[in-house]
């Protein structure tokens, strides 16, 4: 597609850093999945270079929220890169940690229909990330985790998998991002808990770091 294109080329990112984003094909996944379900109320957590943001704002042509305290670090071309791509005035900014901000929206009472959570690759970290993104998603909105090799996101992806019914697994082609929709309020009973360990995703992150391991040396 033309606007793929437009955002390969206008984008600048270092190139010893391109590890640090989002693939394009996993960008024009989510390009399609908020045009083709009409998203336009986003939020991101983890902007760096703003490769994702720019995907995504391009998707909504609306306004987006993004969450980054190291932008600075990033020397601005995050911001530089969604200015270039003529989406600057869309794009509102949070210099500081998602746990304090992701609060601070839900007070304003917030709401968004497309939240993708890139930040702390911890998995408290995603944990609370999630935590407050489903209480900012309205009804048929879709949450987006990326890094699913990663162990840590496996295990919040498995606990969503297992212990939120509200929430239906979207498949999507590419397995390194996890997609998940609204598809009801949760009902769970305060003591509810249902166990969310599993081999399966135990294995799947040990042949993830085998291959990534494999790419390093021949590197």
């Amino acid at each position: 597609m033309e606007v793929f294109n437009w955002i390969k080329s206008t984008i600048d990112i270092p190139s010893e850093d391109e590890v640090t984003s989002v693939a394009d094909s996993q960008g024009e996944v989510l390009y399609r999945l908020i045009k083709e379900n009409g998203l336009k109320r986003t939020l991101e957590v983890g902007f760096a270079y703003g490769k994702s943001g720019a995907y995504i704002m391009s998707a909504s042509q609306n306004h987006h929220v993004a969450i980054d305290p190291y932008q600075e670090r990033f020397q601005n071309i995050g911001v530089r890169n969604i200015e270039r791509l003529g989406l600057g005035e869309k794009l509102e900014l949070h210099r500081d940690f998602s746990h304090v901000v992701l609060p601070q929206l839900l007070n304003e009472q917030r709401s968004f229909d497309f939240i993708f959570i890139d930040g702390d690759h911890r998995f408290d970290g995603i944990f609370v990330d999630f935590f407050y993104a489903d209480r900012l998603l309205d009804m048929g909105g879709f949450i987006v985790f990326h890094d699913t090799w990663m162990r840590s996101t496996c295990l919040v992806e498995s606990f969503v998998k297992k212990n939120r019914k509200d929430f239906k697994n979207i498949r999507v082609e590419d397995e390194n991002l996890g997609v998940f929709q609204r598809v009801a309020w949760d009902t769970r009973d305060w003591i509810h808990f249902k166990e969310f360990y599993t081999m399966k995703s135990y294995t799947k992150f040990q042949i993830m770091s085998d291959l990534i391991g494999q790419k390093e040396e021949q590197n």
